[in-house]
């Protein structure tokens, strides 16, 4: 049985991974999203199914801040981890920390003067950049901006510029997937290179590494049920 569970990063919603389910679903795949509730009172904490049959793939697929949003529980039984544009510490220790930390605050005290709305579609358009967002998105995620959580919106932004000295805990024998954009415009580089070194450092299995061009913070414009299964056919195969 082969099984995803995803988790979106912040700002977002479960629609996130409206356009990557579709082939994994065709291919006979079993798709779970978690849901954090920034634009509604629904959320959802997904489950592995339980059963007995060999050779299981349990897929987590974390983008961004999904890493330290999705339960521990469900990284403790994960044999595969995909990390789309993922990190450990947000604010990087190289000199751009306080300019991107200065950054976060202005976020913060648009959310507190109820002007969200605005800042979070800048946010969204250089997420995808240097892609447009799809259509589809674009519709849902404007519409998702009508009910938005605003307490739970800060609070998660907070996490952001909160120093974490250790890795969360999840299955160190488990395969990792490590999923960089070379465009992007909201994870630094160093931040994004410390946690793969800190993973390097922390993994029996020495992770993946798949290096986009033309893509951003957020993925579009690609098929990502191809890019996971010629990873998995290579693993299986040397």
């Amino acid at each position: 049985m082969k099984q995803v569970i995803t988790q979106h990063g912040w700002g977002l919603d479960q629609s996130f991974w409206d356009n990557y389910k579709i082939e994994f679903q065709k291919n006979g795949w079993h798709w779970q999203d978690n849901e954090r509730g920034y634009f509604s009172k629904n959320i959802n904490q997904s489950k592995w199914i339980q059963n007995n049959m060999n050779n299981q793939i349990k897929m987590i697929l974390c983008h961004s801040l999904g890493f330290h949003l999705i339960q521990e529980n469900l990284l403790d039984e994960a044999s595969h981890v995909v990390f789309i544009n993922s990190f450990n510490n947000f604010l990087p220790s190289s000199k751009k920390r306080n300019l991107i930390y200065r950054s976060l605050k202005r976020m913060e005290k648009k959310i507190m003067l109820f002007e969200a709305e605005v800042m979070l579609k800048e946010f969204i358009r250089r997420s995808f950049l240097p892609n447009n967002m799809s259509i589809n998105f674009q519709t849902m995620f404007y519409k998702n901006l009508e009910n938005l959580n605003n307490n739970l919106l800060l609070s998660d932004l907070k996490k952001l510029y909160t120093d974490k000295n250790s890795l969360k805990s999840f299955e160190k024998n488990c395969n990792v997937i490590i999923i960089n954009s070379k465009n992007d415009l909201i994870l630094d580089q160093d931040s994004s290179d410390d946690f793969i070194e800190l993973l390097k450092k922390t993994l029996t299995k020495k992770p993946t590494l798949i290096e986009l061009d033309n893509q951003g913070h957020c993925l579009t414009n690609l098929n990502f049920y191809q890019i996971i299964k010629r990873t998995l056919d290579n693993k299986y195969e040397k």
